[in-house]
């Protein structure tokens, strides 16, 4: 089984959330460019975002920085 990308989570959480991914970016204060590379799988998840995304989702950001060690030690 392949493992999933962070960014694949990233972007269940947004629609689940009800968020438009189209506009997530500014509600979480993320440059465009940063979240469109996550989402796609193109950069992993970050200390700093892992924060920002903590404290839009109400999570610990250690949730995010485990998603991305997953996915970083299934490779």
């Amino acid at each position: 089984m392949l493992p999933i990308h962070p960014g694949i989570l990233l972007e269940r959480a947004i629609t689940a959330h009800g968020f438009d991914l189209e506009h997530f970016h500014e509600h979480a204060r993320l440059p465009r460019r940063l979240l469109s590379l996550v989402l796609s799988g193109e950069r992993p998840i970050s200390l700093g975002l892992a924060l920002r995304l903590g404290k839009v989702f109400g999570t610990s950001p250690w949730v995010w920085l485990a998603f991305q060690e997953r996915f970083n030690k299934a490779l």
